[in-house]
């Protein structure tokens, strides 16, 4: 079972860097998306004066894009961080759909057995599927597609993977608590590439606009003109940084509101498989069945000795 959680765990890690490279791949239509939208809300073609600078329609612009090597590479981190945004919802929308589906089926298969059972022994020796239906979950886990994708549905047939009969509970709980961390690690760590490229924005952003302000002072320094308005020159080179530090912000509080819904996921996750499945089971180890039989067939024996020595004493003696 230690191969099956590490197994597991390295999956994960090969999906999460999957979502990376899909991310990446899809900041450069997100890009597009993102540079319709800036220049539709500003004013289209018209002239920067000093007083459209003053217009909160002057900072939906993006005349730094196409000038110098910072422009292009921070309208396209703008996209990365986007595609991120959509493809977690996504990824979010998906594991409450599998989430839902596994609910729904322990419902339907243990839904019958009391929240506390405390079975006897013959119970447990002659009703397991009464007590877990071990078949029914497994075709449940193995449901396609979820089984693809789904944290719960692959978490459910790892708790069941190898069970003979009715698994051991403590065995189940040990797995449950391996996939708990492994799940929560895993997730948290997934966010850094996001956390960095919003940190780099603003790096970013202010080396665009160090750049567009030496672009407007060519002409002073080659003597062919003179620098135009001090607020326009001020404005338009800082345009690039003040976007960066916003869309940073703007991200920052997306992902925290991504981070926090997936936390309540994770959480209802974890409550799931301990109130509907590891909550509901007798509590017992591997050998609690073996031992059980083997006092079974001792009880067995000693019935049927005393029922001899019973029925030798009532019989008349010769």
């Amino acid at each position: 079972m230690e191969y099956g959680i590490r197994r597991y765990e390295s999956s994960q890690r090969l999906w999460w860097f999957v979502f990376l490279l899909l991310a990446l791949a899809g900041g450069i239509p997100a890009r597009g998306v993102i540079r319709t939208w800036v220049e539709g809300a500003g004013p289209s073609g018209a002239a920067i004066t000093a007083e459209s600078v003053r217009q909160a329609g002057f900072w939906f612009q993006l005349p730094w894009v196409e000038k110098g090597l910072a422009g292009p590479v921070l309208l396209f981190l703008f996209g990365v961080l986007l595609s991120c945004l959509v493809l977690r919802f996504l990824w979010l929308a998906s594991q409450t759909t599998g989430a839902f589906v596994v609910a729904r089926s322990l419902k339907k298969h243990l839904g019958a057995l009391p929240g506390r059972p405390k079975p006897d022994g013959d119970w447990l020796l002659e009703s397991p599927e009464r007590i877990l239906p071990v078949e029914q979950l497994v075709r449940t886990a193995h449901r396609l597609p979820f089984s693809l994708f789904s944290l719960a549905h692959k978490r459910l047939r790892l708790l069941l993977s190898g069970a003979q009969g009715l698994p051991s509970s403590e065995e189940m709980m040990h797995r449950e608590q391996r996939l708990e961390g492994v799940d929560w690690h895993l997730t948290g760590a997934s966010w850094e590439p996001f956390r960095w490229i919003a940190r780099f924005l603003p790096l970013v952003g202010l080396a665009q606009s160090g750049w567009i302000f030496f672009l407007q002072l060519q002409p002073v320094i080659q003597g062919t003109g003179e620098m135009g308005d001090v607020v326009v020159v001020g404005a338009t080179s800082l345009l690039a940084f003040v976007q960066a530090v916003a869309a940073a912000l703007v991200f920052a509080v997306g992902a925290g509101l991504v981070t926090r819904l997936e936390s309540f996921l994770l959480t209802r996750l974890d409550g799931l498989f301990y109130d509907q499945l590891l909550a509901r089971l007798p509590l017992h180890n591997a050998d609690t069945l073996l031992i059980l039989k083997t006092l079974r067939s001792q009880f067995e024996d000693l019935q049927r000795g005393l029922q001899r020595i019973e029925q030798a004493l009532k019989s008349p003696s010769r």
